[in-house]
């Protein structure tokens, strides 16, 4: 689970693993890129956001792949509009 700096129960590293995999296969980035983006969304916090239960359970994964790719506020769900992914280094 060590890759994931923001998670510390095995059931939210299972739901991470099958969000890096949307992400892959969505977007066709490389697995690094894929893990990196999700710690630098969620790995700023000082406790794991698994400890509310329900928090990765609120998305699908494939969801979570488009809002950590394109942004929660890029109407990602529209496909009609031209999306830009979230800058990553």
């Amino acid at each position: 689970m060590s890759e994931y700096r923001f998670i510390s129960k095995q059931d939210s590293y299972n739901i991470c693993e099958l969000i890096k995999e949307a992400m892959i296969n969505e977007f066709k980035i490389a697995e690094d890129e894929a893990i990196g983006r999700m710690n630098r969304l969620w790995g700023k916090y000082s406790s794991p956001i698994d400890e509310d239960e329900d928090f990765l359970n609120l998305e699908t994964p494939q969801d979570w792949a488009y809002i950590i790719y394109y942004g929660e506020d890029s109407q990602w769900w529209n496909k009609s509009k031209d999306l830009t992914p979230r800058p990553y280094p």
